[in-house]
């Protein structure tokens, strides 16, 4: 009689370990960030907190892109033939690869020492003095009503301006107009002193008229003869 024998199965490696030797892995690098995060922990503020949450947004989003479904169009074999190994792989990929960049993300921040900048930052703004009383601008979601109340504001700022100008006219008109005054009550002046002198020289010529002529040929005379004595 034949004696039939049955070979071995060959056992592949499951996914569960596969899951376990990932999920340690993770854990690892997992440990090592939090363990260096702490050995250098700062506290952090709201610029550096905005800053992971976006990051982390953006993490999630890129291993999203991750599917399934595009795996198995690129590795059909392993699609119908194993389709829960090649999902294993693939959930092993994406945790594999969002520990990296976290990874990559952490020494970058660690080495561009973003926190201490961030919280400096942070202070700056707390530290900076109170904005000034005007409104700042905001779309109300009204077209029309935003580009008039932003033209209202450029033309409040070109008023001042104007009205700061004008100012600055009026005031050089003023001390044009005083040196003006000055200048004209000094000429008011000079023609008062001029008109007094002609009335002198006509008063001078009027006394002289009504001196006799012999007179006052007899008086140059006697000058005359007394200059030459």
């Amino acid at each position: 009689m034949a004696t039939n024998v049955t070979e071995p199965k060959q056992t592949e490696p499951t996914a569960s370990l596969e899951n376990k030797d990932v999920s340690s892995t993770n854990t690892t690098v997992s440990s090592e960030i939090l363990e260096t995060t702490e050995d250098s922990h700062v506290d952090e503020g709201p610029h550096m907190v905005h800053l992971r949450q976006a990051l982390h947004k953006t993490i999630k989003k890129c291993i999203g892109a991750a599917r399934y479904t595009r795996f198995a169009k690129s590795y059909k074999f392993a699609h119908q033939k194993k389709p829960q190994a090649l999902k294993s792989i693939v959930k092993q990929f994406s945790e594999n690869l969002q520990s990296e960049i976290e990874k990559e993300l952490e020494l970058m921040i660690t080495e561009e020492n973003l926190v201490p900048l961030f919280n400096e930052l942070d202070q700056q703004i707390k530290d900076a003095p109170p904005k000034s009383d005007t409104p700042a601008w905001r779309p109300s979601g009204n077209p029309e009503r935003d580009i008039t109340s932003h033209i209202m504001q450029a033309k409040l700022k070109e008023k001042e301006r104007l009205q700061y100008l004008l100012k600055q006219v009026e005031d050089e008109n003023v001390k044009l107009h005083e040196a003006l005054l000055t200048r004209k009550q000094h000429l008011l002046k000079t023609q008062q002193e001029i008109t007094d002198k002609l009335n002198m020289f006509e008063q001078a010529a009027e006394d002289c008229d009504k001196i006799p002529g012999t007179e006052i040929r007899q008086l140059l005379s006697n000058l005359g003869h007394n200059a030459s004595d």
